[in-house]
């Protein structure tokens, strides 16, 4: 099976434009700020049905950047990582569920699979250089700040174990455990306790705090067109409308 592209999924998009708090994880305002760097591979999972937008909601656009929400969740990762990003869904240059239709699950099991194997090819590099683990984000979470994915690497890093913030379970740290993937494989197979809140409650999974200087609007899923204002109602174009 071809490599998924560890970047952006295609350079022209008209959508609809997506209003949104402004936009403080892109990379440049990121980059001015010099954040570090980690060794974590960042997933965005766009594999779900947006069933509730009508439509795919990972190509809708942000109005102030005129990125893709898809576009958008892979620049904040990669402000944070080291090494790819990578997104999980049905495109052909994405990574592709080993149990389709499952959920989130399936898309973090896809993708820890991959970071395994990445890993073990990479066996030259010093362990310092090597992916440690992953960092899980869903594609319609566009108000996420880098500094709040880093502060969650930083605290899931002491105790090398999964990780969320209280009361979320999306941004998920996951570090590259066999014992974590065996799991998600065996309740992915059986079709099964298929949440994420099972997979924490049964790996002991770390409930981190959320910090005073963090809003809770971060963590605001774009589930459906209700909440969100759009400057234009019409269905994406395609390369061949353009």
């Amino acid at each position: 099976r071809d490599q998924p592209r560890s970047r952006g999924l295609g350079d022209v998009y008209k959508r609809q434009g997506l209003t949104i708090r402004p936009d403080e994880g892109t990379s440049e305002h990121l980059n001015n700020d010099r954040l570090k760097k980690t060794n974590v591979l960042g997933l965005v999972l766009a594999g779900g049905l947006s069933t509730r937008m009508g439509q795919d909601k990972s190509l809708l656009c942000l109005r102030s950047t005129n990125q893709s929400l898809v576009e958008h969740a892979q620049n904040v990762l990669s402000s944070v990582c080291n090494g790819q990003v990578i997104v999980s869904g049905k495109g052909a240059e994405q990574l592709h569920d080993v149990y389709p239709d499952c959920g989130p699950l399936a898309g973090i099991h896809a993708g820890l699979a991959y970071a395994l194997k990445q890993r073990s090819v990479a066996g030259e590099l010093e362990p310092a250089e090597q992916i440690s683990a992953m960092l899980v984000t869903p594609v319609d979470m566009p108000n996420l700040t880098a500094r709040t994915l880093m502060l969650l690497i930083e605290k899931a890093q002491n105790n090398n174990n999964l990780a969320h913030f209280a009361g979320f379970n999306l941004p998920l740290y996951v570090p590259l455990h066999k014992c974590i993937l065996q799991y998600l494989a065996s309740v992915l197979r059986d079709k099964k306790a298929l949440s994420i809140y099972q997979l924490l409650k049964v790996n002991q999974g770390q409930a981190v705090p959320i910090p005073h200087t963090v809003s809770v609007d971060e963590f605001v899923n774009v589930n459906s067109p209700e909440p969100v204002s759009y400057t234009h109602l019409r269905a994406h174009e395609t390369e061949a409308d353009l």
